[in-house]
């Protein structure tokens, strides 16, 4: 199975996360932010700078009921 990025309602929207990913995954429509989990390579690099935590690895059958769509 493969594993997705999930970002959660506290993201305070700081775009690092956008700007760091080096396969251009994590696009912004203005009001949240969405991955595209067949370019991303879970490099983890969007983990690590997100300043909140907001941004999880999980299971495509186990998202977090606080993701944002």
């Amino acid at each position: 199975m493969r594993p997705i990025l999930s970002i959660n309602y506290s993201c305070i929207k700081c775009d690092n996360c956008r700007l760091i990913c080096p396969e251009h995954s994590i696009q912004y429509n203005g009001v949240s932010y969405a991955v595209d989990s067949w370019s991303c390579t879970f490099c983890n690099l969007c983990v690590e700078i997100c300043p909140l935590g907001c941004i999880q690895m999980v299971n495509d059958d186990e998202k977090y009921d606080d993701t944002m769509e």
